[in-house]
């Protein structure tokens, strides 16, 4: 008897084990056909996305194809008209270009000047050696020339300015530029009217800034002579910001043609900040505003 059911209790438990790895196997199935079934609902929606996506990415590239070739005409229209918009603006007026680096070369903002009238008297460019105050001195002392008190740097730059405006060159000028301390292209020797200074450098210039272009709107204001401030649009450290500072008119982008036309308008008699940068307050100056009614409103600004 006690056999009996010896096996009998196994042949339960065999049962019931058969019946547990049954139920086991069987929901793993499940689960699997389940995981399959999801997976291939996840690809078939990423398929889809995806789908969407390239569309949408193909009719983002034809907008931007079209954008830029609208931009192309735009530019070519205003590459092609701009030097009627600046014909003459500036009959008779004398203009020297100040560049206070040689970082990045304006020379081509003349031909601009050329085209409203104007008359590049001269450009010049303040190389780093000028920064060194220890050369300078032993320049002086090579002339004969009193040593100034003060910062040789911003002493120097001081003549330079004043030769300029008044056109009367001097012999340490000549030397400056024959030792290549500056380099004057042109002649010094006409009386200017108006002041381009040129910035924008491949690294940080405070003390240059300080030294230079703030000692050439200081001496410019004492000589009631106008001066503004331009650079290109893709300069590495921007003067605008210090420019601004100085209380003076600027352009950023002079190397387009928008920033060429708003520096011939704005040395018309339109002040303000022009440009693409964040430092801009204008696109361009306004040409349906009087000059008195325009330099009034930036005064009062």
């Amino acid at each position: 008897m006690a056999p009996n059911l010896k096996f009998f209790v196994l042949l339960v438990i065999s049962i019931f084990a058969a019946l547990g790895i049954g139920i086991y196997f069987g929901f793993t199935l499940d689960a699997q056909n389940l995981i399959v079934e999801q997976r291939e609902d996840i690809v078939k929606e990423i398929e889809e996305r995806f789908d969407y996506l390239s569309n949408e990415n193909q009719e983002l590239k034809a907008t931007i194809e079209s954008i830029l070739e609208a931009n192309k005409n735009y530019e070519y229209f205003i590459d092609s008209t701009y030097e009627e918009t600046i014909k003459n603006r500036l009959l008779g007026l004398n203009v020297v270009i100040i560049e206070t680096n040689n970082d990045y070369m304006y020379s081509g903002v003349g031909s601009v000047l050329n085209v409203a009238g104007a008359n590049l008297t001269s450009l010049i460019t303040i190389n780093d050696k000028f920064m060194d105050e220890q050369m300078l001195i032993n320049l002086y002392e090579r002339l004969e020339l009193d040593i100034p008190e003060g910062d040789i740097v911003e002493y120097t730059m001081g003549l330079i300015t004043e030769s300029v405006i008044e056109g009367n060159p001097s012999t340490l000028i000549s030397q400056l530029n024959n030792e290549e301390f500056i380099q004057v292209v042109g002649l010094i020797n006409t009386p200017v009217d108006y002041i381009i200074i040129a910035g924008g450098s491949l690294e940080e210039e405070n003390e240059r800034i300080n030294k230079l272009d703030k000692t050439i709107v200081s001496i410019s204001r004492k000589k009631d002579i106008d001066i503004i401030g331009i650079e290109k649009l893709d300069v590495i450290y921007s003067y605008i910001a210090s420019y601004k500072k100085l209380n003076i008119s600027t352009v950023d982008n002079i190397d387009t043609a928008m920033g060429k036309v708003s520096l011939i308008l704005a040395m018309e008699g339109r002040p303000g900040h022009y440009g693409l940068k964040d430092t801009a307050e204008d696109l361009v100056p306004n040409q349906e505003l009087p000059f008195v009614q325009y330099n009034g409103v930036q005064e009062n600004d």
